[in-house]
């Protein structure tokens, strides 16, 4: 069995535990055999299940009190990770897709940048602490640069993902696009990932992959109308998002970050249904990014 199909096991098995919340041997094997084509064993059951604790940090407890249910005990620390539940949904959506295969006509896919395949050998290079070269070219550039690097984190933004990375050439921390590359080489060289980076922290105040930490923290009061608020709720704009007044009209959502044109950006895809309230200087840059818009139209 290939090393995916393993992997498709132990999601499918994290899937059912969770679905289920709490559920026996003997219905997990029927669900196995009626999805795999082949019976679980209960050795092979246990290994599997040794193997999702590691590789999702959950503990697989038994409830040997009401009839020898297997559940996840701690539920929530999982639900709090969400590269973990990224994972899992990603694994559930292609699983829906191949079950409707006889109506694969009907699913509408959104498109995602080629280069993509850089993802494992980026993971791999994180995991061994190697460097990376790569053949780069921003929009900006008329030819491709080489960048050797020592990778840190990536970042899903749009469809798109993105590498921070520390720069040999230039001494400075960068992002670089995947569907920008044009090679990538995992070196031999190996780098020390510091000690005193967090990518969640690196992130912490900024939404999409513009950072400048040069740029104050201030808080933004955003006024949302026409049921905006429904889908804020459901997408935040940004995690520090909180709810901070309500009428049958509009809501009213309070952040607190560094505005960059990634947050602009945000807003103005808004259009009318939202308005900045504050700070005064977004105000007052929303209009004249608006204006600039309808002096497009007025021409």
């Amino acid at each position: 069995m290939s090393k995916g199909s393993y992997y498709n096991r132990y999601l499918w098995l994290m899937n059912t535990l969770l679905l289920a919340k709490k559920i026996s041997f003997e219905d997990i094997s029927s669900h196995w055999e009626l999805d795999f084509d082949c019976k679980l064993p209960k050795r092979t059951f246990h290994q599997y299940k040794r193997d999702l604790e590691r590789m999702f940090d959950v503990e697989v407890a038994c409830d040997t009190h009401h009839g020898y249910l297997y559940y996840i005990a701690n539920i929530d620390d999982f639900k709090n990770n969400r590269s973990r539940q990224w994972l899992l949904n990603t694994f559930c959506a292609s699983n829906l897709v191949q079950a409707g295969e006889q109506i694969k006509e009907r699913i509408v896919y959104e498109d995602i940048p080629e280069n993509s395949e850089y993802l494992s050998s980026i993971i791999e290079a994180m995991k061994q602490s190697r460097k990376i070269e790569i053949a780069y070219q921003s929009y900006q550039d008329e030819t491709p640069s080489v960048h050797t690097v020592s990778p840190l984190c990536i970042k899903l933004f749009h469809q798109h993902w993105y590498l921070l990375a520390d720069s040999d050439q230039r001494a400075a921390r960068l992002h670089f696009a995947l569907n920008r590359m044009q090679s990538l080489t995992v070196t031999n060289e190996p780098f020390v990932y510091p000690d005193d980076f967090s990518p969640e922290a690196f992130y912490q105040f900024y939404s999409g992959i513009y950072v400048d930490d040069n740029l104050p923290l201030v808080d933004v009061r955003l006024r949302t109308y026409d049921k905006l608020w429904c889908y804020l709720r459901a997408l935040p704009l940004h995690q520090s998002q909180t709810e901070v007044a309500q009428t049958d009209t509009y809501v009213d959502f309070k952040y607190t970050l560094r505005i960059t044109p990634d947050f602009i950006q945000e807003l103005l895809k808004c259009g009318k249904q939202i308005e900045v309230l504050e700070p005064e200087s977004l105000r007052t840059r929303m209009k004249k990014e608006l204006s600039a818009a309808m002096n497009l139209y007025e021409k």
